[in-house]
C-alpha cells in the first residue's frame, strides 16, 4: 500500500514505525527543514511504556529516561498534600525524558519510510480508491492512505475535512523548559496555587522539566518575557522560587495557549487523521503522546487483519475515537481544580485533596489500566 504520513511529530514517527514492517510503500512528508521536536519534556505513565513495548522502544525509551515510583503533590507555599504510589495505579512506574530525547529515539527506528523535509500538503482531492495529493512544492501524487499527523493546527484536516474544525480555547497558557537547577528530586513534584500550577519532572541527566500554567480566559497574558516569570508566579515558595528566580536568558521557554481538538469524525474517503490532529488534549492526565502513539499500533494492526481498506479505517476509529475523547473529557474536567483561586477556594481544595487526592487521581487512571476508558458513560 502506498502511504503518505504528514507531519514527522510523535504520532507520525510512530505511524510509521508500526507500520512499516509490513511492506507498505511509506513517505513522510515534514514541514521543517529538518527533525524539530516540538516542546521541552514528556511525562509516560503506564500505558504509554506498554504501548512503546508493543512498538518495539520501551527499552530505547528506559535507558534515555528516569523514572519513578510514585507522584508528590504541593500546595503553592510547598506545604505536601499528598503522594501516590504508581503501583497504586497498577503501573510500577511513570517514566520522564526530553522530547528531544524521544524524538531521537523515534528516528533511529525508521527504517523503509523515505522522508522529505520542508514540504507539506497544498490541496487533497478525494478519488473513489485513493487520495490525489498536491505538495507545497508544486508536485503531485496519488496514496492509497493519507494520515494526518500534522498537530492540532492540521491543514490535512483542514483541506480534507473541512475549515470548520478548529482547535476550541481551554482559558488555560503554559510555559515549558528544561532546566538543570539542583532541585533533587526523584519524583514529580505537582506544586497547585491560585489558578496556577507548576510541574517539576525529573527527565534523567541531572535535568528537569518545568511546565508551569495559569488560567488565563480572557487571553490577556502574551508573550511574557522569561525574565518576568517569577513576578508572575510570585505566590509560590520553596526551591522553584529560587529557580524562576534563576532563569536566564539563554533558557529556552515555549510559551503556548492550551487548546482541545474534538473531531466526531478521523476517517473520510482514504484520508484519515492521527495524534493532535484528531484529539489534542489538555496534558492533564499525561495521555498525549500515549494516545498517539496507541493511534499507529491500532491503525496497523487493523489494516493487517481486515479485509480490505475501508473495513479497516472503520474498524480502527471504532477502536480508538472512544478512549481518545474520553481522554479528553476527563483531563478537561481533571484541569478544573487548577482554576480556583481567592483564600476559601483554595483552602477547601487543597483541604480535600490531602484526604482523598490519592483516590481521585487514581480512579481517574483507573479506566486507562482496565481499558474501559470510553466504553461507559461517567
Amino acid at each position: 500500500m502506498k502511504i503518505l504520513i504528514v507531519g514527522g511529530g510523535i504520532a507520525g514517527l510512530s505511524a510509521a514505525i508500526a507500520l512499516q514492517g509490513d511492506g507498505h510503500d511509506i513517505t513522510i512528508v515534514e514541514t521543517h527543514d529538518g527533525w524539530k521536536p516540538a516542546g521541552a519534556g514528556l511525562h509516560l505513565p503506564g500505558n504509554a511504556m506498554a504501548a512503546l513495548g508493543a512498538l518495539g522502544i520501551d527499552q530505547d525509551v528506559a535507558a534515555k529516561s528516569c523514572a519513578f515510583p510514585r507522584l508528590d503533590y504541593f500546595d503553592h507555599r510547598d506545604g505536601k498534600l499528598f503522594s501516590l504510589e504508581t503501583e497504586q495505579l497498577g503501573w510500577p512506574t511513570f517514566q520522564a525524558l526530553t522530547r528531544s530525547d524521544f524524538h531521537e529515539i523515534l528516528c533511529t527506528k525508521l527504517t523503509t519510510p523515505t522522508i522529505r523535509f520542508g514540504l507539506s500538503v497544498s490541496a487533497i482531492h478525494h478519488e473513489p480508491y485513493q487520495a490525489q495529493v498536491s505538495f507545497t512544492d508544486g508536485a503531485s501524487s496519488s496514496f492509497d492512505l493519507v494520515i494526518g499527523a500534522d498537530g492540532i493546527n492540521s491543514a490535512v484536516r483542514r483541506l480534507a475535512f473541512g475549515a470548520e474544525h478548529m482547535p476550541q480555547p481551554t482559558g488555560y497558557i503554559c510555559w515549558r523548559w528544561i532546566t538543570d537547577y539542583p532541585f533533587g528530586l526523584t519524583a514529580p513534584k505537582f506544586i497547585i496555587g491560585h489558578g496556577q500550577v507548576i510541574l517539576v519532572m525529573p527527565v534523567g541527566g541531572n535535568r528537569f522539566y518545568i511546565y508551569a500554567s495559569t488560567y488565563d480566559p480572557g487571553e490577556r497574558i502574551r508573550d511574557l518575557p522569561a525574565g518576568e516569570l517569577a513576578a508572575h508566579f510570585a505566590r509560590f515558595e520553596g526551591p522553584v522560587r529560587e529557580m524562576l528566580g534563576a532563569i536566564g536568558t539563554d533558557t529556552i521557554i515555549h510559551e503556548g495557549r492550551l487548546q482541545q481538538m474534538v473531531m466526531p469524525e478521523w476517517v473520510t474517503g482514504r484520508v484519515i487523521l492521527i495524534g493532535d490532529a484528531a484529539h489534542g488534549t489538555l496534558p492533564t492526565m499525561a495521555q498525549g503522546a500515549t494516545q498517539s502513539i496507541k493511534d499507529g499500533l491500532a491503525l496497523a494492526d487493523a489494516l493487517r487483519t481486515q479485509p480490505d481498506i475501508k473495513t479497516a479505517l472503520a474498524s480502527w476509529q471504532a477502536t480508538r475515537l472512544p478512549e481518545a475523547h474520553w481522554v479528553q473529557q476527563q483531563s478537561l474536567q481533571r484541569m478544573g481544580f487548577a482554576k480556583i483561586r481567592g483564600k476559601a477556594g483554595v483552602w477547601l481544595r487543597n483541604t480535600l485533596m490531602s484526604k482523598i487526592g490519592p483516590k481521585i487521581v487514581a480512579s481517574g487512571f483507573r479506566p486507562l489500566i482496565d481499558g474501559t476508558a470510553g466504553t461507559q458513560k461517567d
